[in-house]
């Protein structure tokens, strides 16, 4: 036998983990790093430094000196584990048998302060490692099914426990994707173990999900039922359906964009059946190039458009002509995935109709069905992007219609920029907007930037602060406000939310007199609502902006941006983008539903990132924006009756607020033209106490109940998105609208394009 080097032994393989202990006899502190060779090949690596109660026991060092390696043996495999510096031997080599298959002592399992699985929620296993040595260092963490690693990712993502617990930075949590294989109803348990540390606390865990979610396994128990017992358990087999269904509204379910293709295929598998026969649809000339057809239905003439480069799915035609004619469209688009050369398709889920994304790009692209009586007088534009524009400024909105599914595949980049950016020019020109610029954005040519025009009179802003000590964020937010604004007509008001620090009130009572703002005392518990609808009352400008005091400004026509937006009169309200200090994107809008309530969307992108298919880095439509920067019209938000300070005195006042203006039918947008720094809610901290948790309860309880229909029908939000966690992480799982089935009317009025006169722009 080959000399080894260090004490301890390969005791056993067992569910694809090679466990054992290894210590140096001189320096029993120090962790060996051990390197698993197999047939002279490297497989896998780890340290020696898992706590194992039977060495502290007998007195072997401090005990930690156990590991366990990932790796794939199979039956006469004989591993070796050897030094990675020097190649030595480090303990007696080991041949994997069978019937070595010996159960593994729960004390083996890594300390609960290096990592633990914290949660299994739908196909999504969460939890969060690290090493406490090596706090910068991210972590590979594996899930292993019967001894074969089934999915992996790295331990990377932010938390805000973790940065309350003094774990790093708070960069240490991992969300590992199951496959959908193993979305079939059956229970397995799942390993989970991590680099350098082996199986995590509460590890291993039991997995158990379906792709169409637990009512999927309800109905096959129901299935099983014997026929004679079914009308006996009826009505409890309806309650616990209505359960489910509610469980799935605040628990939603996801996965991975890497299992489109598998998602997809699931997803066509459960569509329900046509419920007319098939027609059969003949064109000639469907080629690279744009192409426009003319089919005559029972319904009326329609304009088929396939966009050049794409390439429709089986089937495509009968389901957009089905759908156009029972919903009795005008405009029809559906939605479509990328494909290029070497790369899984890209799926492009579109949002229900949203005027000012379409004016930054068209993400109609694909098939698109038009009725054809809105060219009355016979003449139809000579460009499939003039024909849409027509369409749309002609068409009735409760008539734009998006049908959430797959009909098309996009193997081509659009080559139309230009003649798109000269359609957008005129339509804004028939709207009376004569000195709109629209320019290509400098890195993705097919999207485009709107520079809406200021209005002749350019209203006063009345910019609402408030804040309760904390100079320290204050005093920056108002610099940054008063060295970078560049619009003139602005005052600023800070409500003195009851401050008690010397240094506050001296600097408050210095920029009175100074001029630099005013201040107006609240002298009450806080209360968000209720003190900017006291601040609204005394502003003197035409314009509101609500804006936190730990925000710092950096585009420095923030002002004038919001007042050309809200020239427009079908816009309610206008948010920023708002990014950490790392560049990374804390606000980008707001969607609904996710959690049952809502989400700020975009939060994993850099501000640079282009996002989902572009909608970081152009203006769009969102059922609401954050009141950490938020600009609306001081006659709109009074005659709304401003947020409402009873139910929702701290949390989704502003959500709330924005919905209303929506059943209005006024549009909210955001812009990544208005950008400022934000430290979001730093000078309130986390709602962590008794009274705090009871009043966000309470005021999650009433957005639940006031907007749930809303909440769970975002226009601006695809049904086959995610819903948990972050928006625009993953597929929804399953989707939440049944393809194949009827298309749902809007929660909201839509507001419409056609052009209006040149006296709507006044603000």
């Amino acid at each position: 036998m080959s000399q080894v080097f260090c004490h301890g032994q390969i005791e056993h393989y067992t569910a694809g983990e090679l466990v054992g202990w290894a210590c140096w006899p001189d320096a029993p502190e120090r962790p060996i790093l051990l390197l698993a060779v197999v047939d002279g090949l490297p497989r896998a690596a780890c340290l020696a430094n898992l706590k194992r109660g039977d060495l502290i026991a007998a007195g072997i060092g401090n005990g930690y000196h156990g590991f366990r390696v990932a790796l794939r043996l199979v039956p006469g495999e004989t591993v070796r584990l050897i030094s990675p510096h020097n190649g030595q031997p480090l303990l007696p080599a080991f041949t994997y048998q069978d019937e070595l298959n010996l159960p593994v002592d729960a004390e083996d399992q890594a300390p609960s302060d290096h990592g633990n699985i914290d949660q299994v929620q739908g196909s999504v296993i969460k939890g969060w490692c690290w090493q406490p040595g090596e706090p910068s260092r991210h972590l590979r963490v594996s899930a292993l099914v019967d001894g074969v690693v089934a999915a992996q990712t790295i331990a990377n993502e932010e938390r805000g426990d973790l940065v309350e617990a003094g774990i790093g930075i708070g960069d240490h949590a991992f969300t590992l994707e199951m496959p959908y294989g193993l979305l079939d109803g059956r229970k397995r348990q799942v390993e989970i173990t991590a680099e350098g540390i082996g199986r995590l606390h509460n590890s291993p865990v039991s997995f158990c999900s379906t792709d169409q979610g637990p009512n999927q396994l309800l109905a096959r128990l129901i299935d099983a039922i014997p026929e004679e017992r079914r009308a006996e358990l009826a009505g409890n087999c309806q309650l616990l359906t209505a359960y489910l269904e509610a469980t799935a509204v605040t628990h939603p379910r996801s996965i991975g964009w890497a299992q489109y293709e598998d998602w997809l295929r699931a997803t066509r598998a459960m569509q329900a059946a046509a419920p007319e026969p098939v027609l059969v649809w003949t064109a000639e000339g469907i080629t690279p190039q744009d192409c426009a057809l003319r089919y005559q239905g029972p319904a009326g003439d329609m304009l088929v458009l396939v966009d050049g480069g794409v390439r429709l799915h089986p089937g495509a035609l009968d389901r957009a002509r089905l759908v156009f004619e029972q919903r009795d469209a005008d405009f029809l688009y559906a939605d479509a995935d990328m494909v290029q050369a070497g790369q899984p398709p890209r799926p492009w889920f579109r949002p229900d109709w949203n005027y000012d994304l379409f004016l930054a790009q068209d993400y109609t692209r694909g098939l698109v069905l038009i009725r054809a009586s809105l060219f009355a007088d016979g003449i139809i534009p000579p460009s499939l992007p003039a024909i849409k524009m027509a369409a749309l400024e002609r068409a009735r909105t409760d008539r734009i219609l998006h049908l959430p599914e797959v009909l098309a595949s996009i193997e081509q980049p659009a080559e139309n920029a230009a003649l798109w950016q000269e359609i957008v020019a005129a339509h804004l020109r028939a709207r009376g907007f004569g000195g709109a610029g629209v320019a290509p954005h400098p890195r993705w040519p097919d999207l485009r930037t709107i520079h809406w025009p200021r209005p002749a009179m350019t209203p006063p802003v009345s910019l609402i602060i408030p804040t309760r000590d904390r100079l320290d964020l204050l005093r920056p937010c108002i610099d940054s406000i008063l060295s970078r604004t560049r619009y003139q007509s602005f005052e600023i008001i800070i409500i003195n939310n009851q401050s008690r620090e010397a240094e506050t009130l001296a600097y408050l009572e210095q920029g009175q007199r100074l001029g630099w703002f005013r201040v107006m005392t609240y002298d009450a518990p806080f209360n968000y609502a209720d003190m900017n609808n006291r601040a609204a009352d005394l502003a003197r400008g035409a314009v509101l902006g609500f804006i936190n005091n730990d925000v710092e400004l950096i585009t420095p026509d923030w002002l004038g941006e919001a007042i050309s937006l809200l020239s427009r009169p079908e816009v309610g309200a206008v948010g920023a983008r708002l990014r950490f200090a790392n560049g990374m994107i804390q606000h980008a809008g707001v969607i609904l539903g996710t959690g049952g309530l809502a989400e700020n969307a975009f939060q994993q992108y850099h501000v640079d990132d282009e996002g989902y298919f572009g909608r970081t880095q152009v203006a769009g439509n969102y059922s609401a924006v954050t009141a950490a920067c938020l600009f609306c019209r001081r006659q709109d938000f009074l005659n709304i009756g401003g947020f409402d300070a009873q139910n929702l005195p701290v949390a989704f006042n502003d959500v709330d607020l924005c919905l209303r203006w929506r059943q209005k039918g006024l549009l909210m947008v955001w812009t990544p033209r208005i950008e400022l720094y934000h430290y979001e809610s730093v000078s309130r901290g986390r709602d962590m106490s008794p009274d705090r948790k009871a009043r966000s309860d309470k005021e999650m309880h009433y957005m639940r109940n006031r907007w749930y229909r809303q909440a769970m029908a975002d226009p601006y939000y695809n049904p086959n998105l995610n819903l948990d966690g972050r928006p625009f992480r993953g597929l929804a799982l399953p989707a939440r609208h049944q393809w194949g089935g009827p298309v749902p009317e809007s929660a909201f009025p839509l507001w419409p394009v056609q052009p209006s006169p040149a006296s709507s722009t006044k603000a």
